[in-house]
């Protein structure tokens, strides 16, 4: 039987976003037995995209053969004006979840909302319905195209289940790492933790000297926020380009803990020996189903927030430098216990 080809260029978004998108659209090219999707991802991703999830769908990088590709995007609707005048057609499911987290709704919301499903319905920018907003986002991410909107969400949770336990075993073997990366000796007593992110979830440097001094403090190679971690005497290990590193170091820790950045969600289809930090998103959101490691929610009451990235605004929604999270030491106590138990 011939298979219907959907192509999707999933190269917009965080890399988070990337990876919950790669293994959801794995999982439905399994239950959809009539259905191919072609992706595109960034260049970043090409070696681990391949070796994880070529068997079921075709892993795209040459910007040559994308064209007719359905285009995630994170743009409002004047952004977006002339693309769809030219024929591009578009997936949004962020609209929908940033105005339902919104604190205080206001009138362009309604009429936001109202304009994105008249062009849904036209299938020009497609959205996932609201009864998703709260799930796995990947879940949310995928199932505004026509074709996965016949999977129930427990179908998606059982495939998920299998092939997650299918990437533990393969993350053992075949792993594409990068040549320059170094495993210190003592990795193996030692817990790994992953502190970045590009809003408030990042570590304070003050933080981890008080509570984990002896960890390792894993950082990209061109992270500059790795010298502050230096200077003040803590440890720091480096990963490069392949996103395989990231495992790599992980499954070499006694434990590993990774804030709710993108670390986090190779975390969640690798080690079980881990903790997620959450701090500005929903727990439903942003944790896999099939995760099994240690999980810390947030305790702010502020929570859940809009991401604002540290380097364009200094404050978050709130109003304060640090997430308080951080200054929360019930939050703290939780960290420290979720190693030990």
């Amino acid at each position: 039987m011939k298979k219907e080809i959907i192509k999707i260029d999933s190269t917009k978004g965080g890399n988070g976003d990337i990876w919950m998108r790669l293994v959801s659209f794995y999982a439905a090219a399994k239950i959809l037995n009539n259905v191919k999707f072609k992706i595109k991802v960034p260049k970043f991703f090409e070696q681990i995209a391949i070796e994880s999830f070529s068997d079921r769908i075709e892993i795209i990088t040459d910007d040559s053969k994308t064209n007719h590709f359905i285009k995630y995007t994170n743009l409002g609707i004047k952004d977006l004006f002339f693309s769809i005048l030219k024929g591009e057609r578009f997936i949004s499911p962020y609209q929908k979840a940033v105005i339902n987290d919104k604190k205080i709704k206001q009138f362009k919301d309604i009429v936001n909302n109202l304009i994105f499903y008249f062009l849904d319905l036209f299938g020009l920018v497609l959205v996932p319905n609201s009864e998703w907003i709260k799930h796995y986002q990947g879940f949310l991410d995928i199932v505004a195209i026509k074709e996965v909107k016949k999977i129930s969400y427990q179908k998606y949770i059982d495939q998920l289940d299998l092939d997650t336990l299918f990437f533990h075993n393969k993350f053992n073997y075949n792993l594409p790492i990068s040549n320059e990366l170094v495993v210190p000796d003592d990795l193996y007593a030692s817990v790994l933790i992953f502190p970045n992110g590009t809003s408030r979830q990042f570590i304070p440097i003050w933080w981890a000297t008080k509570y984990l001094p002896d960890a390792y403090y894993a950082f990209y190679i061109n992270d500059r926020d790795s010298l502050a971690f230096k200077k003040e005497g803590l440890k720091v290990v480096y990963f490069y380009k392949e996103p395989g590193d990231i495992i790599f170091l992980s499954k070499h820790a006694r434990w590993t803990i990774s804030t709710d950045s993108f670390p986090s969600h190779l975390l969640q289809f690798s080690n079980q020996k881990s903790t997620i930090l959450l701090t500005e998103v929903l727990k439903s959101r942003i944790i896999s189903p099939s995760y099994k490691g240690k999980v810390v929610d947030s305790v702010a009451p502020c929570h859940p927030c809009l991401h604002k990235a540290r380097n364009i605004s200094p404050l978050c929604e709130a109003g304060f430098e640090e997430c308080l999270n951080w200054n929360s030491s019930i939050y703290s106590s939780d960290v420290l216990k979720s190693i030990n138990s």
